[in-house]
């Protein structure tokens, strides 16, 4: 009786815990991410970031759950290193932000391929390589791409007897992405971040700016900037990316999860941003922006890459750090 009695019992203590078993592992599964983003609320680049994260929850409800940190929780410009050190899990930031430290994130700002492409041609496996190796990052995906840059001017621009910008005496604004091809067009150039452009263009600290072909407007830098050159160059360089150590402590699922979602944004939001692109155009020219045609076009654009790879080049030299990755991204990262 008493041999029956501790039988009954052990069995029950089984049947008790096979079934809460599921609601532990559950427990143990969802994994909780931390994302943080560069620019401000009302920008489209931060909209999207955020219905990223609003996917991922959704898609990986009971596996994982993206915890979006509030606008300059940490600065643009330290992101990348929090990332690295494990501070936060995940942002979406311009691959340009942390080109210093990883100069062959070049051949993504200076692309006119996109996402699809150099996944299938092996170009983002390579970038995600170079970011496991010297930056503790999983590189995760190029969202919001497709949208080049334009540079603004309050004035007219000039143009030299070989038909480029004559930007000698214009006061830039300048960023880590374009700064190398401002300086190779002889322009005087000024880092700041986006948020402090527009007390700049006020106070005339700056009188021109490159920027996407969205978001002008919703910076308000249009009621000072009235003049655009074309042709555009470079393009948006969004790149989703998380710390190394964090994305290998997840299991299978949640990997799945992170890495299919981040895949469909890609396609989806660079959709998105190239019809907007086309809208905001339309609209700045209907209120009178001036476009000025830069007659040695093929030059100007060449001007761009080159300057660009030429930084590439002299980063990777001053590290010591061999070329080759950078010749063959320069080739999958250009159609």
């Amino acid at each position: 009786m008493k041999t029956r009695n501790l039988k009954t019992l052990a069995a029950a203590l089984a049947v008790a815990a096979l079934g809460s078993f599921p609601a532990a592992q559950g427990l143990r599964a969802e994994t909780t991410l931390s994302l943080v983003y560069p620019f401000p609320d009302f920008l489209v680049y931060t909209k999207s970031c955020k219905a990223l994260a609003e996917k991922l929850n959704a898609a990986g409800a009971g596996v994982l759950k993206v915890d979006v940190k509030p606008f300059n929780s940490i600065g643009m410009f330290e992101q990348a290193t929090a990332i690295q050190k494990g501070v936060v899990d995940l942002s979406c930031l311009p691959a340009a932000f942390y080109a210093r430290s990883l100069p062959e994130n070049e051949a993504i700002s200076t692309s006119n391929s996109g996402p699809e492409a150099v996944r299938a041609n092996g170009g983002m496996a390579i970038i995600d390589e170079l970011h496991q190796k010297h930056l503790n990052m999983k590189y995760l995906g190029w969202v919001d791409s497709g949208v080049k840059f334009h540079i603004y001017m309050k004035d007219a621009p000039k143009f030299t007897d070989a038909g480029l910008p004559d930007l000698k005496g214009v006061k830039m604004r300048d960023n880590p992405i374009y700064g190398a091809f401002f300086r190779a067009l002889d322009a005087e150039t000024h880092q700041m971040a986006a948020t402090d452009v527009y007390p700049a263009l006020q106070k005339g600290v700056v009188n021109a700016s490159a920027w996407t072909s969205i978001g002008v407007k919703a910076l308000k830098w249009d009621e000072f900037l009235r003049h655009r050159l074309d042709p555009d160059f470079y393009q948006t360089d969004i790149s989703v990316i998380m710390n190394l150590d964090a994305w290998k402590g997840l299991d299978d699922a949640a990997k799945k999860v992170l890495q299919d979602t981040v895949i469909a944004h890609e396609i989806s939001s660079r959709a998105a941003r190239e019809a907007e692109a086309v809208e905001e155009k339309k609209l700045l020219e209907s209120e009178g922006m001036t476009v000025h045609a830069v007659s040695a076009g093929d030059k100007y654009l060449e001007t761009a890459l080159e300057s660009a790879y030429g930084r590439m080049k002299e980063r990777l030299e001053k590290d010591g750090r061999p070329l080759d990755a950078a010749e063959k991204l320069r080739g999958l990262y250009q159609e």
